[in-house]
Parts: C-alpha cells; structure tokens; sequence
C-alpha cells in the first residue's frame, strides 16, 4: 500500500469529533436562512454501512422530510457496489428520481440532524458521558468546538490535504493489489436486490447528489473496515462545483466533524443566487472559489479540469472535473459514434469499474451536444437497488434517451440487448505510469457511424494523451471540437427556423405579435437537400453522402431531443419578437407619427406604450426565482433575503428601456389634442 493510501485512511485526527460533536448543538436553519441555502443545496447527508441494514442514512443536516424510498436510494447510491480499493476515498455523483411521501408505499422514516448513539462505534459516535451532559454543558462545548473548529480549518488550509480528493485512478492499482493480497478481508457490497423494489411514483423531479466516499481498515469495527460517506443534497446538476465542494468539505468532516458542516452551511447561505452564465466568488471552508455557471445548456468553454482557486480559470460547473480525454482515454475514436447516439437520444449503457468514472462519463457524453438537451432519464452512477430499476431492466426495450451508469456486471447480461453498450475498462496509475486493465474496453453498438471522423484531430490527441502536462490542453480542443459540431448539425435547422419566425417590427405593426409558423418535418428535410450545412458525413461507406445526411436529420426530429430543441428555439423566438417590438416602440419617431397618422391610430400607440410599462413594472417586482429552486415539498415558505426579482444587468437594461417608453408616450402625448390628451388613462 502506498503512503499516499494509507494516509487517506489515517483518522487520527478526530478527536474532535469524539469529545464535541455528538454533545454539540447544531444551529437550527430555518425561515430566510433555510430559503438561502436551498437556493443552493438542500442537505448535507452521512451515510454509514450498517452490519444489520446495510448503507444507512445516519443523519441529515439541515432535516430534510424525505420518504422512505427516497431514503433507501439515497444510502445504495451513496456506497460503491464493488471493491474500489482497501484503503481509500472516492468521489462521484449520482441522480434518483424524488419519491413525495404522497406515493410512499411506507411511513415517512425519522433521520436525526446529528449522529445517535445507537449507531455502530466510530469516529463521529459520542460517548456516553457527552450524551448525558447538561444542556449548558454542551453549549459551551459546542462553542469551544467550532472555535477549535475554525482554528484547525486555518490550519488545514496552510498544508496539502491529509485525504486528498482525487480520481479512482489514483487509488485503483494499490488497491487492486491489496485486495489481491487479501481478499478475504477486503469488504463486499450487495450484487442483488433482497427485496422486490418498486416505486409508484412519475415524479418528474430529481435529487442529485455529490458524493464522497471513505474507506479504511479499522479493527474495531466487527465488518473490519470504517466506511462512510458525505454527501451534499441538491437539485442543481452543477457536477463541476460541486464535486469540488465535497472534496473538500468530506475530507475536513471526517478530520474534524460536525462544526465543518455547520461552517459549510452558513458558508452556503452567504453565496450570491446563482445567475445563468455568470462568474461568481464562493466561499468553501475559508478558501475563495470561482466558479462560472452555465447559461441554460450551452456549452461552457475551457477544460474543466481546475480547481476554482485561480480566478483566471473558473470552475466549469456543468462540467466533470476529470477530463474528457482521461475518461475516454482509450476509447477517443469511439466518440463520434456516442455522439450521434446522444443527439438522436439513442439507450446507451456504461459500466465501469468504479462509480466516478462511469458518473463522468454519463455528463461528458451530455456535455457532448450541448445545447441540445437530453430529453430521456439519466443515472450518472445506478444500481440494482434503485426503485427505479424495473423501469429500465427487463423490458424488450429500452426508453428513449436513457443513459445509465454502472459498475455492476448484472446490467451487462440483462441489458445486453441494449443497442449501445460502452465498456470503461481502464484504470490509470499516473504515478507509475503503468496501464492496468481488467475488463473488456469496448463500444458495442447496432448503427453505423454516418458522420465523418476528424482523423487528424484523433491522431494528435493520441499524442497528446500520452504526455500528462498536455491533458488539459487536449480537453479544450475536444470539448471544443464537439461543441462546434454540435452547432454545425444544428446549423440548417437554425437557418430554416429563421424562415418562420416574422422578423420587421415598426410603430404601425399591430399590437398582437404574428404567430411563429409550424415547423413540418417533411418540409424541412426537403429543404435539407438544397441547404445541406456544413457538417461532413462519412465518405468510405456504401450510402452517399445526401442519403446518410437525410437519415441522421429524420432520425434526430423523430427524437425527443428535437422536441425540447423545438419548444426552447420557439420560446427564444417568441421572447426575440417581444424584445424587437419593444425596441421599435423605444426608438421610433412617435412625433412623427403622431402628426401624420389619424388619431385613432395615436391613441392604438398611446396604448400599446402604457400596456408595456405595466408589462415592465409587473416584471420588475414580480418575486420570480433566479432558479427553478427545489420541489415545492421543501422549498422553506419564508423568500430567501437579497433575492432579486430579475437579474441585476437585466433589471438596469429593462429601467432603461422603460424609461425610453415613458419619454416616447410623453412624445407622442403631446401630438394629440388637448382635450383627448385629457380622456387619456
């Protein structure tokens, strides 16, 4: 076992944690508090392996009401399936769909906010004498302890992280060897269902969770290893940030205990909403962040692969922080295949050897066709103890659009008429430099690729990947030349949009805006042909190239990708018309029309400018959220203080613009005869 492992698994700092946390009093969230965190995250959850219950959410920070299948899912996906590693930490995410207490088929279970002492011994149990202090007592413990606390943290941030967060391949090969060694003491995890799991619920809503992961031997504990995990509960996909977050707030958890969380937390309730597309400054644990939020579902520009502290290079936040060119590190020719399996929402399944890699490479392959988004369900990291299981397993089909992740060879034989199976076999060991692979490294799929490999780009990625300083390099050019692919394809579409959106707005256009014509499958594909883009379709194949591009497009509008695409390109339209009509009521000479035009027409004018001040002030004190917040279940009843109504550069633009309107209603008032100026509302 190397050094590095066995100082992941060195718990000897917590002291802390045995003397304070269990006898500390975490501070309520509640109200405003609680509105402000849940603009972020909604709970902090420990999940620990319990001998009799298997993974067990031990408790929750702040309570979180959730059902008891939502429970269930919550500690399986927070737990590998397989033996990672003897000695170790793990970081990965996972995504399950949310189960109300409404469709439970059971009572809502009671989850504490702090750790009891019934649990199994470890390192966050308290003793007993903390358990039967006086409330006083404890408070002037609790206070000791988050002074202590915040005193270490500042020290923490003056050395390099005991357990250091870092990619499965780092841990892989020593803990294949160790496991080798013993592997009668090494863990195991359950490889099947012990109950028929179902869940009654269409929920289209989803928790997602971040993931991490500590194992170590430990005598004392009858199963003889600690195993527990930190997660942090949300319903933001921001799997870039927030992998970063949990691999520093775990660590320092399982070092320091309970005051890390608190701190985290009211760290959390100080952060700015976040704001589609902007670049924002995050406190974690006393060190400054930057992050870069994406807008909608662009695709955010750089390699994804820093850790937040330089402000140069932001964390990407809709991106994983290991690279696309390590997680598909031999399988890089395979890319334009999956794709164009993503685009037309296409079932592909991923199994991998440790739940990080098969979670990454789910948000790469999304990540692939951005802005298109994926209309079909996706599991990140999934297991056979999701309640959600027969919903994908057992069907002589599969649903469109899924893409799951998994690490257990049971998907591999039930979904093995899948039309596409990608297998992530590798595992890297950078510090030796050595290549170590136990399983098939493989894409197995039914289609035919029709769209034409950039041989020159993979000829040079395969140079870059073998030179490590190159990796990030190499990430910006794919993810690059993928995002520019993406908008090559869409490129006719875009254009033959265009011709059904009314694009000429004046002062006489009437006050309804002309309706966006119908988009026609049929006809598009027609124009297709005189308009084929830019995008180059495969050459060495039996097709030409017209027939391949033609089945690509008719397979992408049969798609429900194309049917979300559709409805944010109308929407975006629509909103494009309402600002073109406004401008031309902003910039138009209202004097001279009111002189020439009949008063009748004026007044039509006079009218259509007060409906859109009052459409304007609506909007500007409309308590609409800057996102679109967790489910109404938990959403706290008391608005988050400091929350905008708009964002604050749309908020100054639209006082401009309405300011521009009060003047031309001004304008065009005083083309009008008096006494009709005086009958005016």
């Amino acid at each position: 076992m190397s050094g590095i492992a066995r100082e992941d698994g060195d718990m000897s700092l917590l002291t802390l944690s045995e003397e304070a946390s269990a006898s500390m009093q975490l501070e309520p969230v509640t109200g405003t508090s609680l509105a402000m965190l849940q603009r972020w995250m909604l709970s902090l959850a420990c999940v620990n392996f319990d001998l009799e219950l298997g993974p067990d959410v031990e408790f929750m920070y702040p309570p979180l009401e959730i059902s008891k299948e939502e429970k269930d899912n919550i500690a399986f996906s927070s737990f590998p399936d397989t033996s990672v590693f003897s000695d170790g930490n793990l970081t990965f995410s996972w995504r399950v769909r949310e189960v109300p207490l409404v469709f439970s088929a059971e009572r809502a279970p009671h989850i504490p906010d702090k750790p009891t002492s019934h649990r199994p011994s470890s390192s966050l149990s308290a003793s007993s004498s903390s358990r039967h202090a006086s409330s006083s007592s404890a408070r002037r413990r609790s206070l000791s302890a988050r002074q202590s606390m915040s005193r270490r943290i500042s020290w923490l941030r003056g050395r390099p992280n005991t357990v250091p967060a870092k990619s499965p391949s780092d841990t892989s090969t020593a803990s294949h060897a160790a496991s080798s060694s013993s592997s009668s003491s090494s863990p195991t995890f359950p490889t099947s269902s012990s109950k028929s799991m179902h869940s009654h619920s269409r929920s289209t809503s989803y928790l997602y969770g971040y993931t991490f992961f500590l194992q170590r031997r430990d005598p004392s504990v009858r199963r003889g290893y600690f195993q527990k995990s930190l997660v942090i509960l949300t319903h933001l996909p921001y799997v870039g940030l927030f992998l970063q977050l949990i691999g520093r707030v775990g660590p320092a958890f399982f070092e320091l205990g309970l005051p890390v969380l608190e701190s985290f937390v009211h760290e959390v309730m100080q952060w700015p909403a976040p704001e589609p597309g902007a670049t924002i400054q995050l406190s974690a644990l006393g060190t400054l962040l930057h992050a870069s939020l994406p807008h909608g579902n662009e695709a955010q520009n750089g390699d994804g692969i820093r850790d937040g502290t330089d402000a140069e290079h932001p964390i990407l936040a809709s991106v994983p922080p290991t690279g696309l060119v390590h997680v598909f590190y031999e399988l890089l020719p395979d890319l334009w295949r999956l794709w164009e399996c993503m685009l037309t929402a296409e079932p592909v399944l991923i199994v991998g050897h440790d739940p990080r890699t098969t979670s990454e490479a789910v948000w790469h392959l999304m990540d692939l066709i951005r802005p298109v988004s994926l209309a079909g369900d996706f599991r990140p990291y999934f297991h056979i103890h999701d309640y959600d299981l027969r919903a994908f397993v057992g069907r002589p089909t599969p649903p469109p659009g899924v893409v799951l992740g998994t690490t257990n060879p049971f998907f591999l034989q039930t979904c093995s008429h899948w039309p596409h199976i990608v297998q992530l076999g590798r595992r890297h060991d950078e510090m030796h430099g050595r290549l170590v692979s136990n399983q098939t490294v493989r894409v197995t799929s039914t289609s035919k690729r029709r769209i034409s490999k950039d041989q020159a780009l993979i000829k040079q990625l395969m140079v870059w990947r073998s030179s490590p300083d190159q990796f990030a390099h190499a990430n910006v050019v794919l993810r690059r030349y993928f995002a520019d692919l993406t908008e090559r394809f869409l490129a006719p579409l875009h254009q033959h949009l265009a011709t059904l959106i009314p694009a000429s707005f004046d002062l006489s256009s009437p006050a309804e805006a002309p309706r966006i014509k119908p988009f026609h499958r049929e006809t598009f594909l027609q124009w297709l042909k005189a308009h084929p883009g830019p995008l180059k379709m495969r050459q060495r194949s039996l097709l030409p190239a017209s027939v391949l591009r033609q089945s690509l497009y008719a397979d992408f509008l049969e798609s429900p990708n194309f049917a979300i695409w559709l409805h944010e390109r109308v929407e975006a339209a629509q909103e494009e018309q309402r600002r073109r009509r406004v401008s031309a009521l902003a910039i138009g000479d209202v004097v001279a029309f009111g002189r020439t035009r009949t008063e009748i027409e004026s007044v039509d004018l006079y009218l259509r400018l007060r409906d859109e001040l009052q459409a304007m002030d609506e909007a500007l004190a409309r308590p609409t959220l800057l996102t679109t917040g967790p489910s109404e279940r938990w959403r706290a009843s008391v608005p988050a203080s400091g929350d905008k109504c708009v964002p604050a550069a749309q908020s100054r633009s639209m006082k401009a613009q309405r300011a521009r309107l009060a003047e031309q209603m001004e304008r065009l008032l005083s083309t009008l005869p008096h006494d009709l100026r005086v009958g005016l509302p």
